[in-house]
């Protein structure tokens, strides 16, 4: 099973102590889910996941772990959260490119959840069984 973990900023609009969900990135999440991918939100700083986006989640963590159990992807808005700890965990930066001469790289970037959830559907399928 592959592990999505999602930065509650990546898939909100706006900001405060609860993030309003986007629409679109909740939907795709759906998605993702119904094809048998475990959702997990990140709640970083104090920002709270709204209800929709909860729903959506199996849970919700404070980070995301230094060694996944499996093959994972992180979805973040923030390049600083972008890492390479695990070869199990792809990085996906959501909203746009990452600065010019940033020592910070992800392993992928997309212009929204619903971008990086057909990336994520088309390497499942693509992965050799049993990874």
């Amino acid at each position: 099973m592959t592990d999505v973990y999602v930065d509650v900023g990546a898939a909100s609009i706006g900001s405060g102590p609860t993030w309003a969900p986007d629409p679109e990135a909740v939907r795709a999440l759906r998605h993702l889910s119904e094809a048998g991918v475990r959702i997990v939100l990140v709640r970083t700083g104090v920002a709270e996941p709204g209800d929709e986006l909860r729903t959506v989640a199996t849970e919700v963590v404070r980070a995301v772990p230094d060694r996944p159990r499996g093959r994972s992807w992180y979805l973040t808005s923030d390049i600083a959260r972008c890492r390479g700890s695990s070869a199990f965990l792809r990085t996906v930066l959501i909203g746009g490119q990452p600065p010019t001469g940033s020592v910070r790289r992800c392993d992928a970037v997309a212009r929204d959840v619903q971008a990086a959830a057909m990336e994520i559907l088309a390497a499942d399928a693509m992965a050799p069984a049993g990874l």
